[in-house]
């Protein structure tokens, strides 16, 4: 197919996919009002139908600004869609067109406007319907970051599709204005609703999260109650330039100020306080900040993910571990999307909360901000010798001075890091009772002692354990993802190795390798792994 068809390949199979949506739509209407557990279910179908002909729609206006892999991705997505709709499209009709008795031919022709279903028949079209949600659900999980990724292209006809056609686009997507924002020079106050004042924080309880530099806060407010929080602290280092931080620092706050951490995997922020210490005589006195987040659904009592993994080794369900890594790949995906570099995933940065009288697994965002920065900013090469943290780190960024300056790649080898040890439901880092001393644990197969082990000596023991252990525990799908994570700056790496592939204006290219290698690949496996009836156990 030659480079001009390519993009209209794209627009062919999005018009089909909105007459097949259209026609879903349509069907469904034949059974609105048939009883409460089906209106809520068309309800739910044509709530997340109205959000994928919005993107679709967009798709569909600037296919011709995608670089050629990214524009074959995003076909591949769109087909999938076009499959999906065509299928539950299908069962539904068949559906509808069944005589409501045996032996009744004469309801058998009868037009979709006039179907006057009986209880038998509300059941197979609840399941078709169930199918329906699910695979649309599905589907837009996996199109979000490829479609997120489209607004980080550096062009004035991005912002005219939004703006084009369905004037809600922008509206219905309230993050499209945050990442399209980043794009252009901000000469905005720093003041405009961003920073805090300090007494915002004085006027709330803090308690300390184990395993975590976060802290949960709650303020009582007379006219909304108790409101519960997240202070992440964040220090400023004096090699550093101050008003650069506190630039950048804004630019995320206001990309994370969002009203949806569930499809981000990234708590929304409320805003930064600034603080001066004022005990520091030097002429330019030591600051730091603090982020604060929202609590989702206002919930309280969040754990680490450390917290967990040490506290709950007997019995985890085997769900709950695919969900949470599918979790962790997501949010990485968005902080790159919003045009950052993250610098800090390990199990102490990502927090857990579980609703309350809900069975489902725990949702888990990633916080842990404060060594982050843009992907294009510049990099002080600031390290420590820390190994609990060198752990997660790529060898070429470990120690107080690292070799390399940070790219997105050092966050997929992170991310690889993590999935090993979720899969393996084993921490790798123990704490004393005091949560102050910290050892190995015996599955790393180091000594306590083995202060002076060598950075290489981490990613072999990992590769080991992910090519090892990790298969009997998650299965080889997820141990092969693992892996691409902890070698995808290895030369021999066919999805990530070199470097010069990824090297475009927009930052586009490694989010896209990203989502085609690693996370719709997680996607589709943890979804086709955690998708029965049973809910099974490893120890």
């Amino acid at each position: 197919m030659s480079g001009a068809e390519l993009p209209l390949a794209i627009v062919g199979a999005v018009d089909l996919c909105i007459k097949y949506g259209s026609k879903l739509m349509k069907l469904c209407a034949a059974f609105r009002g048939a009883n409460n557990e089906i209106t809520e279910r068309i309800l739910r179908l044509e709530t997340g139908w109205f959000k994928t002909e919005l993107q679709l729609d967009f798709m569909r206006r600037v296919p011709s600004l995608m670089g050629g892999y990214h524009r074959q991705l995003n076909e591949k997505i769109v087909e999938t869609l076009q499959i999906k709709l065509n299928v539950v499209t299908t069962k539904i009709e068949r559906v509808i067109k069944l005589p409501e008795d045996d032996g009744d031919e004469s309801t058998a022709g009868r037009s979709n406007s006039s179907v006057k279903a009986k209880r038998w028949k509300y059941a197979l079209f609840k399941e078709s319907i169930d199918e329906a949600i699910e695979e649309l659900e599905l589907w837009q999980r996996t199109a979000d970051p490829s479609w997120y990724l489209i607004l980080k292209i550096a062009n004035s006809q991005v912002d005219q599709a939004l703006k084009a056609g369905n004037t809600t686009t922008a509206a219905s997507f309230p993050s499209t204005r945050a990442i399209r924002a980043g794009l252009q020079s901000d000469k905005s106050s720093e003041a405009s609703g961003i920073f805090l004042p300090a007494q915002d924080l004085e006027s709330m309880t803090v308690q300390r999260i184990t395993f975590c530099e976060a802290k949960a806060a709650t303020r009582n407010s007379t006219r909304k109650g108790p409101q519960n929080f997240l202070l992440a602290p964040m220090e400023c280092p004096p090699i550093a330039n101050r008003q650069l931080v506190k630039r950048n620092l804004r630019d995320l706050a206001r990309k994370l100020q969002h009203n949806d951490p569930g499809t981000f995997g990234l708590l929304s922020c409320k805003g930064v306080v600034e603080q001066l210490d004022s005990t520091d005589t030097d002429a330019q006195q030591r600051v730091s900040f603090t982020m604060v987040f929202r609590a989702p659904n206002n919930l309280s009592n969040p754990k680490s993910l450390r917290d967990l993994l040490l506290s709950d080794r007997d019995r985890v369900a085997l769900s709950d571990k695919f969900d949470i890594a599918r979790q962790m790949a997501t949010a990485i995906s968005y902080v790159h999307t919003f045009g950052f570099v993250h610098k800090n995933m390990r199990p102490e940065t990502l927090i857990s909360y579980v609703e309350p009288q809900k069975s489902s697994s725990p949702n888990v965002y990633l916080l842990g901000f404060e060594d982050f920065r843009k992907e294009e900013g510049k990099t002080y090469r600031i390290g420590d010798d820390y190994w609990e943290k060198n752990l997660y780190r790529h060898p070429s960024r470990q120690g107080p001075t690292p070799d390399s300056e940070y790219i997105m790649q050092h966050d997929i080898y992170s991310l690889g890091v993590c999935l090993l040890e979720v899969g393996l439901w084993s921490s790798f880092v123990l704490y004393d009772a005091e949560a102050e001393k910290v050892t190995p644990a015996s599955v790393l197969g180091l000594s306590q002692h083995d202060g002076e082990m060598s950075q290489m000596d981490f990613t072999n023991t990992l590769l080991d354990l992910s090519r090892g252990e990790l298969p009997r525990c998650m299965g080889r799908k997820y141990a092969s993802i693992v892996e691409t994570c902890l070698t995808c700056l290895n030369p021999d790496n066919i999805d990530f190795g070199d470097e010069r592939d990824f090297m475009d204006d927009d930052g586009v290219l490694v989010g896209v390798r990203y989502i085609e290698k690693v996370k719709s690949n997680a996607l589709a496996y943890f979804r086709g792994t955690t998708n029965t009836k049973y809910r099974f156990y490893h120890s």
